[in-house]
């Protein structure tokens, strides 16, 4: 289908406990009104939305609007694998994934988010996540050379100091860690904010010619919105 609107194809996890509320809402909040977005997840159907995200943030303003007025967005998920065609055939102009403690189980080794990644880099898409959602990239080389998508670019994701103050609420054990990950597949690009849940948004413009869009947790998820706007549109962000 034809359209104007920059595309944006939104990943969310299948797995228990899902994905995290203000990853996705306050980013769909900025992008919405000005982008046709397709919501996916490794399963399709429902995507679980993590319950201490809505502990957590269920009163904030744009959250509780999200869950009003988006469930369907999250309840009736395409299938991500099924998309492959329509990354291949140029339809989707940024991939955005949502963190939580979902995507450790299931995206992080899907060989369907690694392709579409691979096809969108190959084309000079624009690639971002935010907080556990960057740990898609983390593992997923070039296929040309086998080298990390991410060496020399600088980005963010979860660091090890918020996940060890969350695990006694948590209690997950996540397989890796993403900040050490996305530092050794950037070869030293990872960043941090001074503090832990301080807002962290990098924007890296590659020599490769690729652009990535990365925020380090919740509270970032609006800066990741408005930096991802800001590629798609080429002017910041007004409300």
């Amino acid at each position: 289908m034809a359209t104007n609107k920059p595309h944006v194809l939104v990943v969310l996890s299948s797995a228990k406990p899902g994905w995290f509320l203000p990853e996705l809402a306050h980013p769909y909040h900025i992008l919405a009104p000005h982008c046709t977005i397709t919501i996916a997840s490794h399963l399709g159907g429902a995507a679980p939305l993590d319950p201490l995200s809505i502990s957590s943030y269920g009163e904030d303003a744009i959250c509780a609007e999200f869950m009003k007025s988006h469930a369907d967005l999250y309840a009736n998920t395409a299938k991500l694998e099924d998309l492959i065609p329509r990354a291949e055939a140029g339809e989707f102009d940024a991939i955005f994934y949502v963190g939580g403690y979902g995507p450790m189980f299931d995206i992080v080794d899907s060989p369907a988010s690694a392709k579409i990644i691979q096809v969108l880099y190959a084309n000079k898409k624009l690639l971002t996540g935010v907080c556990h959602g960057p740990a898609a990239f983390a593992h997923v080389n070039k296929p040309s050379t086998q080298e990390p998508l991410l060496k020399g670019h600088k980005v963010t994701g979860v660091s090890n100091k918020e996940c060890e103050l969350l695990f006694p609420v948590s209690g997950i054990v996540e397989p890796w860690s993403v900040e050490d990950e996305l530092a050794k597949a950037t070869a030293g690009g990872y960043s941090k904010a001074a503090e832990p849940y301080g807002v962290e948004v990098v924007l890296s413009k590659g020599e490769d010619g690729r652009t990535f869009v990365t925020g380090q947790n919740p509270s970032s998820g609006l800066g990741v919105g408005k930096a991802v706007y800001k590629e798609l549109f080429g002017k910041d962000y007004e409300e």
